[in-house]
């Protein structure tokens, strides 16, 4: 078979020798899509286009799909099956806003260049410094290779423990040597002295090829906590892998924990909501930390949303009411083609307020103002005014499992060292979706107790600010081992105030 991929005005060719499911091709050429579910043909994002011998449309797939889609030729990829010579056209959306980051107080104790790498389950974030300087020259942001194996950590076990690790390795170290080369490039310089990668226990496991499948089942013992050098180079460089605090609260977690300097503030009760695809709370007491890890899903991300995408152009990102007047705005000021995590949070306050749904979540069929609803794949959906772009009752069910999780994280912390929300002095956000949410949207809709919005302190990438905090000050490693030191990994699967407030964080209601 003769496969051709046209990108722009470049044509490159290949030839693949038998038949394959298009994903499958896909990943041997190098283009990763978005596939959430591993491939279980649930969640319709692996849309490409691709004409010529092909597998029929089966009428599964057809359900995901629009008209439109359909008549330009897009193909879901783990359903498609390759028979004979085709034509791809790749059109991945770049993600478009680079990293926010927030740097402690730190000295500096090297020379040359060095990488700071965030190694994200849906985001991968880099930063190029010079190290005689601080000053940080170049940055590259992309959607994480490994997406295509699932879009949680569990799903990318399962494909493990099904594929072995060596894909997954592959292609987050392939990635991240192409993002060094860019990196390299934009900064215009010729070598790089040294890097430091951080993130979760699972990816650090990954990019080292050490066994995953512990991670999956009780007791949860991971191959490695790290806090050494790595057993690969990045662009010629050695490595230095951050020290995790346990299973689930990684590297990542102790790199956020460096950038708030909360080990500093024995004085204080602090927060940290790390809103990722995995949402870790860190409860600061009086210098003792408290952390937990809780499952809440890559909905904030886009992922898993009927029209749901990354940041990039053309996502909704804002959505505002004035006047019973619906208003959006999105990435780069381009026609709506999707929704990203500050977008739907948004979206599902003001359909609160216009009670569109109510506080069980359920959409009014008869709802008459704003926007109109609408049937969506059967589904009861509302689309927002002037767009093609509905919030389904799936994606209101996603957003609910999310916030819950996150709420119930919050509460248990704070329950077990008997606190109020009015007993924080300081409620630190994490991640690229908390820097660019409205605070008010998710108070609104119970992503945290209403008592901690006025107190929340935007940090934005912690991880990659920790990470970028070691590579300039290696005497910051005394900082990360007294985090460690200080730090208590709680447990919440069994746990009771967990589950109660998992329950009552469902609903939308006041807090």
């Amino acid at each position: 078979m003769k496969i051709k991929v046209i990108e722009g005005k470049r044509i490159h060719e290949c030839l693949i020798k038998k038949n394959i499911r298009l994903d499958m091709l896909l990943k041997q050429i190098g283009i990763l899509l978005d596939m959430p579910c591993g491939g279980n043909h649930t969640c319709g994002k692996c849309k490409v286009r691709v004409s010529g011998k092909l597998s029929t449309l089966t009428k599964d797939e057809r359900k995901l799909l629009t008209e439109d889609e359909v008549k330009n030729n897009i193909r879901l990829a783990c359903f498609t099956k390759v028979f004979g010579d085709i034509n791809i056209y790749p059109n991945v959306d770049a993600t478009d806003t680079l990293s926010m980051i927030t740097l402690p107080k730190y000295n500096l104790t090297g020379k040359g260049y060095g990488l700071a790498v965030d190694i994200g389950t849906t985001t991968v974030a880099m930063q190029l410094y010079d190290l005689s300087t601080g000053k940080m020259l170049s940055e590259a942001l992309g959607v994480n290779a490994q997406g295509s194996f699932g879009a949680d950590v569990i799903s990318r076990i399962q494909n493990a423990a099904d594929n072995g690790n060596k894909y997954q390795q592959d292609a987050i170290q392939n990635q991240l040597n192409l993002m060094a080369k860019d990196c390299i490039t934009q900064a215009g310089v010729d070598y790089i002295n040294k890097s430091v990668i951080t993130g979760n226990t699972t990816m650090l496991h990954f990019y080292e090829g050490l066994e995953v499948k512990n991670l999956a089942t009780a007791p949860f013992t991971p191959t490695s906590l790290f806090g050494m050098k790595s057993n690969h180079t990045l662009v010629k460089s050695p490595i230095y892998l951050p020290k995790c605090i346990g299973s689930y609260i990684g590297a990542d977690i102790t790199c956020t924990i460096l950038a708030t300097e909360m080990i500093h503030h024995s004085d204080k009760i602090e927060l940290l909501a790390d809103l990722g695809t995995n949402g870790e709370v860190v409860l600061n007491i009086y210098g003792k930390l408290y952390c937990a890890s809780t499952a809440a899903g890559p909905a904030f991300e886009g992922a898993n949303l009927t029209f749901g995408m990354k940041a990039g152009k053309g996502a909704i990102a804002k959505v505002s009411i004035k006047a019973n007047k619906v208003f959006y705005k999105t990435v780069g000021n381009t026609p709506a083609k999707g929704i990203c995590g500050s977008g739907i949070l948004d979206a599902v306050s003001i359909m609160l307020e216009l009670k569109i749904i109510d506080e069980t979540g359920h959409i009014d069929s008869e709802f008459e103002g704003p926007g109109k609803i609408i049937y969506h794949n059967e589904e009861l959906a509302w689309q927002i005014p002037g767009t093609k772009i509905s919030v389904t009752q799936k994606d209101i069910r996603q957003i609910q499992l999310a916030k819950s999780a996150i709420f119930a994280g919050i509460k248990t912390l704070l329950k077990k060292e008997n606190l109020s929300p009015e007993d924080i002095d300081t409620f630190y956000i994490a991640g690229g979706f908390g820097h660019y949410m409205n605070r008010h949207s998710a108070a609104n809709i119970g992503l945290f107790p209403k008592e901690l919005e006025d107190r929340i302190k935007l940090i934005g990438n912690g991880a990659l600010s920790g990470a970028a905090t070691l590579l300039l000050d290696t005497d910051q490693r005394v900082n990360e081992k007294s985090i460690i030191s200080k730090s208590k990994e709680i447990e919440l699967s069994g746990n009771p105030t967990f589950s109660e407030h998992y329950v009552d964080g469902m609903l939308f209601s006041h807090y």
